[in-house]
């Protein structure tokens, strides 16, 4: 799936799981086009972030923002229909299996991701469509909020590469439900 000198597209570039997998992929000889709020790119200014997307190859849906990260799914899709091998990898959250979640702002977040699967689910199997993965970290260390058995984001980013460099044409990944391993001490 993964070819040499990638020009790969990365929403939430600049912190946790966006910028772990940005290294990851620049560590291998990609280039990489960062997108994040805190350099400049709103991802709900779709347009504006479609075009900085367009010529890539990859692009990593990582940047949650209300509904733009599943906007920004159906427009690169329309882009790149027809287009070989383009591929879209949508960040989700396991939290989208939890049934109980009780803060507003984490059911809202929840909801957000959940839209983003449907639409993910909607167009994978589509012919003629970017090639797709859909990733659902569980809780991974992404700062100071998160809790002690959360995996290294690092360590997590080289396992979800790893493993979506491995597909091949005959054995495609089509999710990755990747978190901490709560039977085991820490």
């Amino acid at each position: 799936m993964i070819t040499t000198d990638m020009k790969i597209a990365i929403t939430g570039h600049s912190a946790g799981i966006g910028q772990a997998l940005a290294k990851q992929y620049e560590n291998r000889g990609h280039e990489i086009v960062g997108l994040s709020k805190r350099h400049g790119n709103n991802i709900r200014n779709i347009s504006k972030t479609i075009e900085k997307i367009k010529d890539c190859d990859m692009f990593i849906n990582n940047a949650q923002s209300g509904y733009a990260q599943t906007e920004l799914l159906f427009e690169i899709s329309k882009v790149w229909r027809d287009v070989p091998n383009k591929h879209i990898i949508n960040i989700s959250s396991m939290m989208t299996l939890n049934p109980t979640v009780d803060e507003a702002s984490m059911i809202e977040y929840k909801n957000q991701k959940q839209a983003l699967e449907l639409a993910h689910w909607e167009l994978v199997h589509k012919q003629g469509w970017p090639q797709m993965i859909l990733v659902k970290p569980g809780e991974v260390k992404t700062g100071d909020w998160s809790g002690p058995k959360a995996v290294d984001v690092t360590a997590w980013a080289e396992f979800v590469v790893n493993t979506i460099e491995s597909a091949t044409p005959i054995l495609k990944v089509y999710e990755i439900s990747l978190g901490a391993d709560y039977t085991h001490g820490s």
